[in-house]
């Protein structure tokens, strides 16, 4: 496995997390979420938009983590106190997205590890994740051990419905 650190976010490196964010959906979500909403967020002033949000953000409940893998950033992580109402005993897994040119390399194996380490440190016994229904990502929570818990609706900010599979793993 190549050198990899993970960072905490924090305003000198959250351009980054930003970037490899909406590089990730775009090519991640190909076929699998609306073509012209991909290219949105991958435009500059949507960009600049999401930096500036994540700034606003930095204390919120959630916890960010970037990726550098050979010296770029190539992942993300985010975890936080569940969103899922019906599981509020479970700290969520709210993001995990590696570019392409990385996947297949153990290093989503890496960030999962970091999440569950996170959340047990942080008091939870459980870890729930979300997944798009149509996502080939399903293959790899099940893998890791995720139990399909249930399915929700999802609407992404330009109104598109999807459906998510939520799994459950202890931790």
């Amino acid at each position: 496995m190549n050198k990899y650190i993970i960072e905490n976010v924090n305003s000198s490196n959250i351009e980054y997390y930003a970037r490899v964010n909406a590089l990730a959906w775009l090519q991640s979500y190909k076929g699998i979420v609306n073509d012209e909403f991909l290219e949105l967020i991958n435009k500059e002033e949507e960009i600049q938009k999401t930096i500036i949000n994540l700034k606003n953000n930095l204390h919120d409940n959630s916890k960010r983590f970037l990726l550098k893998v050979d010296n770029q950033y190539v992942g993300i992580l985010r975890i936080r106190k569940t969103k899922y109402n019906k599981y509020s005993n479970y700290g969520e897994l709210g993001a995990l997205y590696l570019l392409n040119s990385i996947k297949g390399k153990g290093f989503g194996k890496v960030l999962f590890e970091k999440a569950k380490e996170e959340l047990k440190q942080q008091g939870y016994q459980k870890m729930i994740t979300g997944c798009l229904k149509k996502n080939p990502a399903n293959k790899f929570y099940k893998h890791l051990g995720g139990k399909l818990l249930d399915t929700c609706p999802l609407t992404l900010p330009n109104g598109e419905e999807l459906i998510e599979n939520l799994y459950s793993y202890n931790i």
